[in-house]
């Protein structure tokens, strides 16, 4: 997929603090790695040093600070989080880590807190249909790279934290290059206890990474990840529900790839991966512990395979970039049930394939690239997904983008006859630096979506529906002035539906994050506050309407003690919802309260 190994540009000092198109940060969201002045989507980049900030313990954590992304928590620190881009459903975001898809095949959804911040070192989001590059990404891509070998023969990074709840996050890291072949490897705990009351998470990790360049200036690597997880998604502690439900997951990945120049101007690059699910979820009375009364199948057990394959050319001349591949997968779900059938086992596979092109041609200060993809996934009709975009360099402090693409999305494997969602996306923004000590952005967007899969309250049926989502995303930072830098996002969508002229329940209308920022390289902290508004559901009891008890306010706080070379020791601390604040979309979902953890960092 997108250059997974690939030496990360070293540039988190300016990044880090605008992700600007004139800095030299580039983006892969058409599958190679271009300057961000001439990709047209909408795209967000976050720096290892952005992450190291926010003492994150998963993607979750750094998502939720990001402009124009939705996360969902269900109820636990550590616990079970989807992620929305655009106020789009949790399954519309193809999120990936080292170019493997996370989204499942038993609801189509990635749970991104399964993944350890540890070992990122950038993340890619797409905000928008993608489809034309990568295939099911209506919502958009979520795209995870992890960190790349050291250049020393050998270095690392012990972490240990522990805070309120026995909370507790360790974790070692070994990197390093020793002649042509680099490695990285991590392992890690995380877990949490009655954060919030009642509720558990307990998971551990390992990553591995070996890369070995190649004479014609190529590379071979392989990566591989196992993740197991214990946690409490639900606890509902009501007279009409008395639910708890508890799951085991596992997760492993594994990929190996190569890329290799076949000319001055042409680069080959294939790889081959596989994906393990194991989920067995059990659902249990609180007041008796005995199998939950309302489900007639209490414990659920799910196994999913994935096996894939990518291959790619890119032709790149001094203003032409050119990316042609295509992609297999050969998918596998078995289950005792579904969470909507419970009494019906699954047993499925089918075999996906797609074709793409895209092309980015500069003429001076304008780009524009075409974009296009053909799928055939099987469980639904096959999808063709063209784009076109264009970037316009107004003047040394101003860029103009504008993009318009189709998207699609499946529904989970266990839908036999259920239609691709689709989607016409339409995004126009400026981003710029004129006003002095100002960076600002500002996008504009338009999602017509049909096929819409909707739930019919009163007949009790899913039915398709048109969905329109119109809305605007404002960023704007500053520059640091006494080390010091202030910097917001804003969302507003307003959504749709046709058949009631109504708009969508549940969903995010008005998204804000803030942040203020100091850094003088020896003391840091960064304060961070967010809101999530979503739609009310005026049919329904307060149970399934949201929580918005103001902003959630987390503050992080590290000092480096001693710092020799490559080598230090750091403290840091972290006070999370400092004031009480409660942001959940629906009342069954207890959002964590405030609570404090502190640690150390040792770099050698």
């Amino acid at each position: 997929m997108a250059l997974p190994c690939a030496r990360a540009e070293k540039a988190e000092d300016t990044s880090a603090l605008f992700s600007a198109w004139q800095e030299s940060s580039s983006s892969s969201a058409t599958r190679s790695p271009k300057p961000l002045s001439l990709t047209a989507e909408n795209t967000t980049i976050i720096t290892q040093k952005e992450i190291e900030s926010l003492n994150a313990h998963t993607l979750a954590d750094v998502l939720a600070t990001i402009p124009g992304i939705q996360t969902q928590n269900y109820g636990a620190a550590g616990g079970l989080t989807s992620a929305s881009i655009q106020s789009a459903r949790n399954y519309h975001a193809l999120v990936m880590v080292d170019g493997i898809p996370l989204n499942n095949l038993s609801e189509n959804f990635s749970d991104v807190a399964m993944v350890p911040a540890r070992i990122i070192e950038r993340i890619e989001v797409v905000k928008g249909a993608a489809s034309s590059a990568w295939g099911q990404a209506l919502g958009g891509v979520i795209n995870v790279i992890t960190k790349t070998p050291d250049q020393r023969k050998i270095g690392g990074v012990a972490t240990s934290s522990y805070g309120e709840g026995a909370t507790a996050d360790s974790s070692i890291e070994l990197s390093g290059t020793v002649d042509r072949l680099g490695y990285y490897f991590s392992g890690g705990y995380l877990g949490f206890k009655n954060i919030p009351q009642h509720i558990t998470t307990d998971s551990n990790n390992v990553y591995a990474k070996l890369t070995y360049d190649l004479s014609d200036q190529g590379q071979v690597w392989g990566t591989f990840s196992h993740s197991h997880g214990n946690r409490t998604n639900l606890y509902i502690p009501r007279s009409d529900w008395d639910l708890r439900e508890e799951q085991k997951t596992t997760y492993i990945y594994a990929s190996l790839g190569m890329r290799r120049k076949l000319s001055d101007s042409l680069e080959l690059e294939i790889s081959g991966r596989h994906a393990y699910r194991n989920f067995d979820t059990v659902d249990t009375n609180i007041s008796d512990g005995l199998p939950w009364s309302w489900s007639s199948q209490p414990r659920l057990l799910t196994k999913e395979r994935v096996y894939g394959a990518s291959a790619k050319l890119i032709w790149r001349e001094s203003n032409n970039l050119l990316v042609v591949g295509g992609d297999f997968e050969h998918v596998k779900l078995s289950a005792n049930g579904t969470y909507d059938y419970p009494l019906t086992p699954v047993s499925r596979s089918e075999d996906r394939w797609g074709f793409f092109l895209n092309d980015t041609y500069t003429i001076g200060d304008l780009a524009v690239t075409v974009g296009a993809r053909f799928d055939r996934p099987k469980t639904t009709s096959d999808q063709f997904s063209p784009s076109l975009g264009v970037t316009y360099k107004l003047s040394e402090t101003t860029l103009l983008r504008g993009y318009t693409a189709r998207g699609y999305s499946l529904w989970a494997l266990t839908f036999d006859d259920t239609p691709a969602e689709k989607v016409w996306t339409s995004q126009i923004g400026i981003e710029t630096t004129a006003v002095p000590y100002l960076w600002q952005k500002l996008t504009l967007f338009r999602n017509q979506m049909w096929s819409f899969t909707t739930w019919n309250d009163s007949a009790g049926i899913y039915e398709s529906d048109r969905r329109m989502a119109l809305g605007v995303e404002y960023e704007i930072r500053t520059t640091p002035v006494f080390n010091t830098s202030i910097g917001a996002g804003y969302t507003f969508t307003d959504t749709e539906l046709s058949k009631n002229h109504d708009y969508e329940s549940g969903v995010p209308r008005h998204t804000v994050q803030v942040s203020l920022r100091y850094d003088d390289k020896t003391f840091r902290g960064v304060l961070t506050g967010r809101h999530i508004f979503w739609n009310t559901q005026p049919s329904s009891e307060p149970l399934y309407n949201g929580d918005y008890g103001g902003m959630i306010w987390d503050l992080h706080l590290g000092a480096t003690l001693v710092k020799r070379e490559e080598r230090s020791l750091e403290v840091f601390f972290s006070g999370r919802n400092l004031f009480d604040g409660s942001q959940t979309p629906s009342n069954y979902c207890v959002y964590p309260g405030r609570w404090f953890e502190g640690g150390v960092r040792v770099r050698f």
